[in-house]
């Protein structure tokens, strides 16, 4: 006897059971409940969808979001600084100490002054690297208010800078020494160029070491002429509204072959004539009698090596760290003195103003090529602004 047809509307316990649907996103799948448990249809698959309790993961997650911030603040001024708080009893602009050599008979000190010689430093969070004019000034105020210093040794690797800036660094020199009656002597290294050698010229006595390139005397401004490209390829024009006629001079949109331009041409000159004789003049004034009577044949410009800078008198000696040593000893009167080394505190508590003290910089190299490279930015951008520096 065959089973009659099986009635749709009625349930087939033999009927294959289908899976339960899939839970949805954001929700957490609860289980069916048992059979026989209330509200447990036949033909009905009872679910219960709730949503997760995602309160306290949320806090979490964003304490340790303001965690991360935090951290990463604090590591970046921690490796800005090489120490973020400081602590002790150094200079409040942050002049740290530390020693290079041992001696019994107080101190040497020393203050380097590295890379381009520009106030202000390379811009930055907090305005940058080390500032050389602020670090010289400084450091000299250290060096004159510490009994124990006999004698100041300013260790120069620079292809010099801005005018102004060597200006301010030559003042403080000749202050220092007239002030402190302490002695100064300058240790040339890889270069010690134009601004460089502007920065030398007032000490009592300078040392170079041989493959020294020194010299370059001289100022520049550099320019770009962009005329016939501007008017001839992109078809521009100069839009330029002044009041002046002279306004403009040394503009890179001007026609170089106009009255205006070359009359501007003939101011700028002019200025740097000016500044030029100015840097003869601290020359003269630095070296007096140890100069050669030639010695402005070869203040053109042009770089030398440190057996011609000694043999026209722009330098005294050609030697290492250690004859530098020596002679700001002998100049001192006395003998085997510690040679200390001067340095910037750049930690979050030197620039908060707190004190540090015997914190060695560590960034000063990486600042030094910092510098260089918004120098060349500012030539290549901004033209115009007279230097003491050798660009080669």
């Amino acid at each position: 006897m065959t089973n009659p047809p099986a009635d749709p509307n009625q349930p087939n316990d033999n009927a294959p059971q289908q899976p339960p649907p899939p839970p949805q996103q954001g929700y957490s799948y609860m289980p069916p409940p048992p059979p026989g448990a209330p509200g447990n249809m036949p033909m009905q698959q009872n679910y219960r969808l709730s949503r997760p309790r995602t309160g306290m993961w949320r806090t979490l997650g964003f304490v340790v979001l303001i965690g991360v911030i935090a951290f990463t603040v604090f590591e970046f001024l921690a490796v800005l600084g090489g120490g973020v708080l400081g602590g002790g009893k150094a200079n409040p602009h942050g002049v740290t100490e530390s020693r290079r050599q041992s001696g019994s008979n107080g101190k040497i000190a020393v203050i380097k002054v590295n890379g381009v010689i520009m106030e202000g430093g390379s811009g930055g969070l907090f305005g940058g690297g080390i500032d050389p004019v602020e670090m010289v000034k400084d450091g000299l105020n250290r060096a004159a208010d510490d009994a124990d210093v006999h004698a100041v040794i300013l260790e120069v690797n620079s292809p010099g800078g801005g005018v102004t800036a060597s200006d301010f660094i030559h003042h403080a020199i000749v202050q220092f020494k007239e002030k402190s009656g302490k002695p100064v002597v300058v240790f040339m290294k890889d270069l010690a160029a134009s601004g460089g050698y502007y920065i030398s010229a007032p000490a009592d006595w300078i040392v170079a070491n041989e493959t020294t390139l020194t010299g370059s005397i001289g100022v520049i401004i550099q320019g770009f002429n962009f005329h016939g490209t501007l008017t001839e390829v992109v078809k521009g024009e100069d839009a330029t509204i002044k009041a002046g006629n002279n306004k403009t001079m040394g503009s890179m949109f001007a026609d170089p072959n106009s009255d205006e331009y070359k009359e501007g041409r003939k101011l700028l000159q002019d200025l740097v004539n000016e500044m030029h004789a100015h840097f003869k003049q601290i020359v003269k004034d630095g070296r007096d009698t140890r100069l050669s009577k030639d010695w402005e044949d070869y203040a053109d410009g042009r770089v030398m090596s440190a057996r011609q800078a000694l043999k026209i008198g722009l330098i005294d000696e050609i030697g290492y760290f250690e004859a530098a040593k020596a002679k700001a000893e002998q100049l001192a009167g006395v003998e085997n003195c510690a040679v200390v080394e001067y340095g910037r505190d750049m930690s979050l508590g030197a620039l908060l103003g707190l004190n540090a003290e015997d914190v060695k910089p560590k960034l000063e190299q990486a600042a030094s090529e910092q510098i260089r490279a918004d120098l060349q930015a500012q030539l290549r951008l901004y033209p115009g602004r007279p230097m003491a520096i050798w660009v080669p």
